[in-house]
């Protein structure tokens, strides 16, 4: 008994390993910052601990495990930390033997990303800042470097201390939904976070993908606005396929995302050219 006692504690994280895990976030989640993958590198970096830890003599896992991490994503760091914890403690059980997959795990970090960005965006940059730079300014009265000081330190502790919080409670809960919920409701989780991802996926592009058709037929009896005729048979219909086909090209023509931008700007100034845009 005491011998598989020891076994399994051996399997899990050391409080200073997890530590290193919420620090390697913080510290890198915007400091290592790519264009294509935006915090992609950073969360994989948080991630490499776990992965030094189990993988460190199994050359195969491990660039499996780096290659999970190493697409797009981007959260507010401070609050979406929780998915860092989150997804800390299912790579723990998954390099235990638990039946995890990837797309369960891709799918959880899709599906949070964008609301805890909202929530998170709110929080530190429309309601904490403003309140800690008034105090500032009043501080900083007939040119005095307390002002300055007081900001800079209070935002920082304040993110810090936010990222750690979300991180901890994001750890401590996925490792309890994890050895509650393994098995048959592990399915369920991952069709929910599907669904929560795509949804997602479909609320930005109807938000933000933007493509409107200038291009009118005018006859001597009517006008015809082909926008509109469009939106009257499929709202943001442009938008969704643009969306897919950078997802075609991006899965399965490889293309970068430098790439697919030059692409579209190219169709862009082109249709723009000949007035259909």
């Amino acid at each position: 008994m005491s011998e598989n006692m020891s076994t399994n504690e051996s399997t899990k994280l050391t409080k200073k390993e997890v530590d290193k895990i919420w620090w390697t976030w913080f510290k890198y989640a915007l400091t290592v910052f790519g264009y294509e993958r935006l915090q992609a590198p950073g969360f994989t970096l948080s991630m490499l601990p776990i992965f030094q830890k189990y993988y460190a003599n199994d050359n195969e896992k491990m660039v499996a495990a780096l290659k999970r991490h190493a697409v797009f994503y981007n959260t507010n760091i401070n609050v979406g930390g929780v998915v860092n914890g989150i997804v800390a403690s299912m790579e723990v059980e998954k390099a235990n033997g638990a039946d995890i997959s990837n797309d369960l795990i891709q799918n959880i970090k899709v599906g949070l990303m964008g609301p805890l960005a909202g929530i998170g965006d709110a929080i530190t940059q429309a309601t904490v800042p403003p309140i800690v730079l008034s105090i500032a300014i009043g501080l900083s009265t007939n040119g005095s470097i307390l002002g300055a000081v007081f900001a800079v330190v209070v935002l920082y502790v304040f993110a810090m201390l936010l990222t750690r919080f979300t991180f901890m409670q994001g750890y401590k809960s996925g490792q309890e939904a994890i050895h509650k919920l393994l098995g048959k409701q592990m399915a369920k989780i991952q069709d929910a976070m599907s669904v929560l991802g795509l949804t997602v996926v479909g609320a930005i592009t109807a938000s933000y993908v933007n493509f409107t058709i200038t291009a009118q037929y005018t006859s001597k009896y009517s006008t015809i606005n082909f926008q509109e005729v469009l939106d009257g048979i499929f709202p943001k219909l442009i938008p969704m396929c643009l969306v897919l086909l950078g997802f075609y090209l991006l899965k399965f023509k490889k293309f970068s995302a430098i790439k697919l931008i030059g692409v579209y700007l190219i169709i862009s100034i082109l249709l723009g050219l000949i007035g259909i845009v």
